[in-house]
């Protein structure tokens, strides 16, 4: 729709969508049936893409499901199982479907900032269909300013 403004990621009404998402899919539900733990994300920060602060969402998986998405607390970046963290374009790549998740772990484009790559490559199935997910949504990469 012309003129329609699409959320921006890693943001409240973004990851909200997302959830949705998850816990809609199917596919998500069966591959990601054993996953227990949050997983936070961050996206850094880029003055010239008018990201003045790092974004970080948090998702509470269990079993398939998503319990919960929104905006990560502090609280909640010390009980999550995983802290991934990239680059705004990573997260571009990621998000647009050109990327994968364990590959881009396993290349150092994500970051494993907390948890074990180990306890997180037996979910690759789960983790890439986390990812396709939230490119169902409808969103707004940040870009940078003229």
């Amino acid at each position: 729709m012309f003129g329609r403004m699409h959320p921006d990621v890693f943001t409240d009404t973004w990851v909200a969508a997302w959830e949705r998402e998850l816990n809609a899919s199917p596919a998500y539900r069966e591959a990601a049936a054993d996953w227990e733990g949050a997983v936070a994300l961050r996206m850094s920060a880029d003055a010239t893409l008018g990201i003045p602060e790092p974004r970080t969402v948090w998702l509470d998986l269990y079993h398939g499901l998503c319990r919960s998405a929104r905006s990560a607390t502090d609280a909640d970046l010390t009980s999550a199982k995983y802290l991934i963290e990239a680059e705004p374009a990573v997260w571009n790549e990621l998000l647009a479907g050109r990327l994968s998740p364990i590959g881009a772990l396993l290349a150092g484009k994500l970051r494993l900032a907390q948890g074990s790559l180990m306890g997180l490559l037996p979910y690759a199935a789960a983790a890439q269909l986390l990812v396709a997910t939230a490119t169902i949504i409808q969103q707004q990469f940040p870009e940078p300013a003229l």
